[in-house]
């Protein structure tokens, strides 16, 4: 006979449930996207709560409550007032859709070397100091490539005279419960959890904060925050950008061509306040090769330094040395962005994914190499939900919602992860890769996390950068682990800058 569903007598209907625990039930929800399809979707979660009292004020609605308790649990500054015609549930769903494309990152990678934090919160660092000559050499080959002879001072953070490593080391210092990092190409950066941000490296432009140009081979604290409390970092190959707990930005470094968006192409030694974001909220930064970007909480996207090749996607190759407004997006709301050396990628509220700049290599992913002075959506993605994107120097990549990793552009060294060195003109799903929560590119390298908490890196290996123990290039992705440290890899997010990647991976 026909099958029929049992007969429960104590059965309660949602509506007689207590608001704290809808509440909770809303605050278990896996993104902030599930958060605000249910907003939409029901009546029950996104109306105002009835007051308990005759004549009271009505409460937040249950998803207006679960957000802002999730917001806590992260520390994360609930906005005081409100973009024009948006409500709070709104508001807070995006703002928090944007941590979620752009949270604390715990493994980074500059050209040369990357940076990995422990379960202790403790530092490890691989890489090499040294500008590499041209290998063809890769893991196949059997051979290592020769080391080249520039150098910058400090890279790895373990004092003069350590100059390579190829597996990953604790640093030697007393920089410890560090929360996120920062890689340039030739500096690094940190924030520990009293949000005091730390730099070594290479110290000229004053990229390193300190209020001068010297090196530095351990890290050493940056002084120049007026006791603000640093929550956001992102590191340019010049330059640094920082956003604190009032979310206003700060910038420093190389300032010739406007990328620290003081109006000037002043260097800057120490950090300074931008002052064109004076009043507003700003949710998200990035950091190009010779450019920046921010993220406000209306969804609006600045952009600010070199224009070559149309990256700033004002229609024009003017540099701009104040951040400007894409008026590309002012009907849209940007969630997601990152820069590359001359061109740049987007993700908007409703799953689209954009580029725009220098399109040699196909780097766009519109399958031609022409540039684009303004923002485009990428056509090949259009049928996915795309919300993070990475660019390299020459490649792209971007996630779904799906946690699918799609990549494009250059191919050289194996850097898209599809098993050889061909260039892609259109974006292509990486096939040896599913459940991706992060994705993070390198100038020549990638790194990926997947839902079973596992770490993945490909692409140029020379001087060790990978973190496999070798320098061989790889053309497809390989796990990572670290000799004598446990990795937490209990992934958030976060994405990147080109010369600089960025993977987020882990709660200690």
């Amino acid at each position: 006979g026909a099958l029929a569903w049992p007969r429960c007598r104590d059965h309660m209907p949602l509506t007689a449930l207590p608001v704290d625990l809808l509440a909770r039930i809303a605050l278990a929800l896996p993104s902030a996207l599930d958060a605000a399809r249910l907003h939409a979707t029901s009546r029950l979660f996104s109306e105002p709560v009835p007051p308990s009292a005759p004549g009271g004020e009505p409460a937040p609605s249950v998803i207006e409550q679960a957000l802002r308790r999730r917001a806590m649990d992260r520390r994360v500054a609930l906005p005081t007032a409100l973009p024009e015609g948006e409500t709070w549930a709104r508001q807070l769903c995006f703002e928090q859709m944007v941590c979620e494309a752009s949270p604390p990152a715990v493994i980074v990678a500059g050209s040369r070397h990357s940076l990995f934090i422990c379960r202790r919160g403790r530092l490890l660092s691989c890489g090499s100091e040294r500008v590499e000559d041209e290998p063809e050499e890769s893991e196949a080959d059997g051979a290592e490539p020769d080391e080249g002879s520039e150098a910058y001072p400090g890279l790895l953070g373990h004092g003069a005279g350590v100059v390579m490593l190829t597996t990953l080391t604790l640093l030697p210092s007393s920089l410890l419960a560090v929360t996120t990092v920062a890689a340039g190409s030739g500096h690094s950066a940190a924030i520990t959890t009293d949000g005091t941000v730390w730099s070594w490296g290479h110290g000229t432009s004053g990229k390193l904060g300190h209020g001068d140009e010297a090196n530095q081979y351990r890290p050493k604290p940056i002084a120049g925050f007026a006791g603000g409390r640093v929550c956001k970092i992102a590191a340019g190959d010049h330059h640094c950008l920082a956003i604190d707990s009032n979310h206003e930005v700060w910038s420093w470094g190389h300032g010739g061509d406007g990328a620290l968006g003081h109006g000037d192409k002043l260097r800057q030694l120490c950090p300074k306040r931008v002052e064109r974001f004076s009043g507003q909220r700003v949710c998200a930064i990035a950091a190009g090769s010779w450019n920046s970007y921010a993220i406000t909480a209306s969804g609006s996207l600045f952009t600010w330094g070199l224009a070559d090749g149309g990256c700033l996607g004002h229609g024009d190759l003017v540099d701009v040395y104040s951040p400007k407004q894409v008026e590309a997006f002012a009907s849209r709301r940007v969630c997601a962005v990152a820069g590359g050396a001359l061109h740049s990628l987007a993700a908007t509220t409703d799953g689209a994914a954009w580029s725009w700049g220098y399109g040699a290599s196909f780097a766009l992913g519109h399958g031609d190499d022409a540039h684009q002075m303004k923002p485009k959506q990428i056509a090949a993605l259009a049928g996915e939900r795309v919300v993070a994107v990475a660019a390299g120097t020459y490649h792209s990549l971007a996630r779904t919602a799906g946690g699918e990793a799609w990549s494009w552009g250059g191919g050289d060294y194996g850097v898209l992860g599809h098993g050889d060195e061909a260039n892609r003109p259109l974006p292509r799903r990486i096939e040896a890769l599913c459940g991706v929560r992060a994705l993070a590119a390198g100038a020549s390298h990638t790194f990926a996390l997947t839902g079973d908490d596992d770490a993945w890196s490909w692409g140029r290996g020379d001087g060790g950068a990978l973190g496999h123990g070798d320098r061989y290039h790889r053309s497809r992705p390989k796990q990572l682990c670290a000799k004598g440290e446990q990795l937490c890899l209990e992934c958030t997010e976060r994405v990147c800058r080109g010369t600089s990647y960025f993977l987020h991976c882990s709660r200690p």
